[in-house]
């Protein structure tokens, strides 16, 4: 019992000691992008959120289908490797989600001009681009009409063309299903239970959240209209012509995506851009591979590579050449940050 009291003592005295020496932390941990508006020279209210140091690397992001500006929100789980690698982030909210107004006359030409108002309110001349799954198709569009600013494309279980048998074409023309989903946010984003991202501690609840804020923040009540009418354009709309945008374009699916097929969604793309130099495909992950295997995409977006790999080895996230990766994985070691492969 004396060793007890002595060694509660001792802790109170060293935690006393930090206090007084004010060696506690004084500065605010972040819970999330600040959403920020501007006035468009089209007239319209715009949100958007720029989230890192100015001298750090642009990367415009374009957030799946009905999703919120905050989306950004569920890439945070690594963001001190972002902070590591230097890379800001910036994204700017569609029409109808969130806190911005849904005006049923809009296409993908309107929101690429958003983008471009954010940008230049911003001083960004040259950025990466970077999708994930039905924001593909408003990224072509942008950089479609900036395809000299543009320094690097990444694609991340990225829609493209519609395949027939698409499951989204018949909820453009269906208010019931899409006003369900649209209500009820548990059925709009949740995760598989068997999904790697479970893994990381508050994901699927981030999840639930922005789809929560994405159909009823701004008082919509579940309204199905700017989601059926976002389906509308990914059925009816074809990918803009990116022919002149030079800039390289990565490729990452999970092998097992079900939602965004990379066997149809490849070739697309290596037939729409003129130059994809580095393709990607995951095993063991479905349409969540924009979440797994996002601190391998940040190493592509910082580096500039195609050859250099995120591992795990001996308890160490390190950046190796693929070579050297190719045999650390046959060893044993992970792919990614070591927060996968915990306990």
């Amino acid at each position: 019992m004396r060793l007890f009291l002595s060694l509660a003592a001792a802790a109170v005295f060293f935690v006393s000691g930090m206090v007084t020496a004010g060696q506690l932390p004084g500065d605010f941990d972040p819970i999330g992008p600040t959403v920020q508006t501007l006035q468009a020279p089209s007239g319209r209210t715009v949100a958007y959120v720029d989230d890192g140091d100015e001298d750090w690397t642009p990367v415009v992001f374009f957030g799946g289908s009905g999703t919120s500006v905050r989306v950004m929100n569920l890439l945070e789980f690594a963001h001190t490797l972002r902070g590591e690698l230097e890379l800001r982030l910036i994204s700017v909210e569609r029409n109808g989600f969130g806190q911005t107004p849904f005006d049923p006359s809009l296409g993908y030409a309107d929101y690429a001009a958003d983008v471009e108002a954010v940008l230049d309110e911003l001083g960004v001349d040259h950025f990466i681009a970077f999708a994930i799954s039905g924001g593909a198709p408003y990224l072509t569009e942008f950089v479609s009409r900036n395809p000299d600013r543009v320094t690097s494309v990444h694609l991340a279980s990225a829609l493209s063309e519609t395949p027939d048998d698409s499951f989204i074409c018949p909820l453009a023309d269906d208010p019931a299903t899409t006003g369900f989903l649209a209500q009820n946010p548990q059925v709009w984003f949740a995760f598989s239970p068997n999904s790697p991202v479970q893994q990381v501690p508050g994901l699927q609840d981030e999840a639930y959240d922005d789809a929560a804020r994405t159909f009823f923040i701004a008082g919509q009540g579940g309204d199905p209209a700017p989601l059926q009418h976002e389906f509308d354009l990914y059925c009816n709309q074809p990918l803009a012509n990116v022919s002149a945008v030079t800039a390289p374009v990565h490729l990452y699916y999970g092998v097992d995506d079900t939602t965004t097929p990379p066997d149809f969604h490849i070739p697309v793309w290596q037939s729409t851009f003129p130059n994809v130099v580095n393709v990607r495909e995951f095993v063991g992950v479905g349409h969540d591979a924009q979440y797994r295997h996002w601190d391998q995409i940040m190493v592509e977006m910082a580096t500039g590579r195609t050859d250099r790999m995120l591992v795990c080895d001996k308890g160490k996230t390190k950046v190796v050449d693929e070579s050297k990766a190719d045999r650390l994985l046959a060893k044993g070691a992970g792919h990614g940050m070591c927060g996968w492969f915990q306990d």
